[in-house]
């Protein structure tokens, strides 16, 4: 079962459009940080440590392709919104405190909605872009 999830996911990211691969970044992070969370929750540090490195790595690929003389101040903004998450990720790991990752979601889900409005809507990409 494990390997057809495996398999579904690979063909899921392969066929994705630039922006449908980030919508899968945003929902990779975010399961991340939610099993961090509960990891926390259960004092499972070997599990904590695994799903923040995950979503720390996650998070920082994400900052690091941002084009900012092309982005533009949403670049900018989004640089931000990442540092903060970042730091955020950090603290959760130094004070083992699970509700240090709550803000970090809520940005991260809405920043993933408009991901996904933007996804759903390719006319918006092509005018973007041009």
């Amino acid at each position: 079962m494990h390997n057809a999830a495996a398999e579904y996911r690979k063909t899921q990211v392969l066929n994705a459009s630039g922006v449908e691969v980030i919508v899968l970044l945003y929902d990779a992070a975010l399961q991340s940080m939610r099993l961090a969370q509960d990891s926390i929750r259960r004092n499972n540090q070997a599990d904590k440590a695994r799903f923040l490195g995950r979503a720390l790595n996650i998070v920082g690929e994400l900052a690091n392709v941002l084009d900012m003389e092309r982005g533009g101040e949403i670049a900018v903004s989004l640089r931000r919104l990442y540092d903060y998450i970042l730091h955020e990720l950090s603290q959760t790991n130094l004070k083992n405190d699970p509700k240090r990752l709550d803000g970090p979601i809520r940005c991260m889900t809405t920043l993933r909605e408009a991901w996904e409005q933007l996804a759903a809507s390719p006319a918006m990409v092509v005018a973007m872009a041009g």
